[in-house]
């Protein structure tokens, strides 16, 4: 059964983040902003819809009936108002029950492995995490992110006085003994929302330690997500795509990021994005997205 989203909100950039974020919950359904011509998405096609609205510019009754419209800003409890985007998840998903939901059949409620393939310059590899896989797109209390990858393309100059460096939780994840939720004791929250360990002890670690080492890292990391309240994005810059292919089945979701221009049959891309597609684990999935689509609008949104 086909299953849409109608989203009232006049602010497009507000609107394209939701989108994002349900789109990658809710891989089937098509998404809609209400009054803009959307040639890809044909409401014939569609057997039920679901209304979002922006209560601070539509009232329920000027909204059409059908479609049960939820609201989507909430109270935080401390007189603040918010997009909870788990709450509107669980709204969607429970709006007839658990039993009779349209949620579509593709639709899982387990995303708590996320992996980023960059090829974007900094600047525009952070403004997308920021705008679409940021700790706000898990549905975890702990969201984690790891950085394997060159110390100078990592965003933070975090550093830790005891344990907080890629370079010793990497070390730490080759002993025998070593246990998923020790994890935790290498972590430190960031500027971001992340929990994350400092930059390596010297530039060139992650490389010099290996993909071995890494894989550890990551089989530990899928473990910790499945025992505790915790997700992670991970973030991969410089790899070979041999290695990359070995890191991808470790993952419930796979972003890449590039250059619209790369996307073409002269730059070699489309054939490593076919490689990295056949890499996937069963029921996993893989987005492209171009650093165009994500320029940075404004400093800050203030809502």
């Amino acid at each position: 059964m086909a299953f849409g989203i109608i989203i009232y909100e006049k602010d497009s950039y507000l609107y394209a983040l939701m989108k994002e974020r349900l789109s990658a919950k809710f891989p089937q359904a098509y998404i809609k902003q209400a009054g803009i011509e959307d040639r890809d998405v044909d409401l014939k096609l569609i057997d039920e819809i679901f209304t979002l609205y922006d209560d601070r510019q539509f009232n329920p009754s000027e909204l059409p009936r059908e479609g049960s419209p939820i609201p989507i800003f909430t109270d935080d409890g401390k007189g603040h108002r918010i997009i909870d985007m788990r709450m509107i998840y669980e709204k969607l998903t429970g709006i007839k029950g658990t039993e009779t939901s349209t949620v579509p059949s593709g639709y899982s409620d387990k995303d708590r492995l996320k992996l980023l393939i960059s090829y974007a310059y900094i600047d525009e590899r952070e403004t997308f995490i920021k705008q679409a896989i940021g700790p706000e797109s898990f549905d975890c209390m702990h969201p984690i992110r790891i950085d394997l990858m060159s110390g100078i393309r990592m965003p933070t100059t975090f550093t830790s006085d005891s344990e907080g460096s890629v370079t010793k939780l990497l070390r730490a994840c080759e002993n025998r003994r070593f246990r998923p939720v020790q994890i935790l004791e290498y972590l430190n929250p960031d500027s971001s929302g992340f929990l994350s360990c400092g930059k390596p002890e010297n530039e060139d670690d992650v490389f010099d330690l290996g993909s071995k080492a890494c894989k550890e890292l990551l089989g530990h990391l899928k473990a910790l997500c499945e025992k505790e309240d915790t997700g992670a994005l991970v973030v991969v810059e410089g790899w070979r795509v041999s290695e990359l292919t070995e890191f991808i089945p470790f993952f419930d979701t796979l972003h890449i990021l590039l250059p619209a221009r790369m996307c073409t049959e002269d730059t070699g891309m489309t054939k490593e994005l076919g490689m990295f597609k056949r890499a996937l684990s069963s029921g996993s999935l893989m987005t492209v997205h171009y650093c165009e689509d994500y320029r940075q609008q404004y400093e800050s949104i203030n809502i």
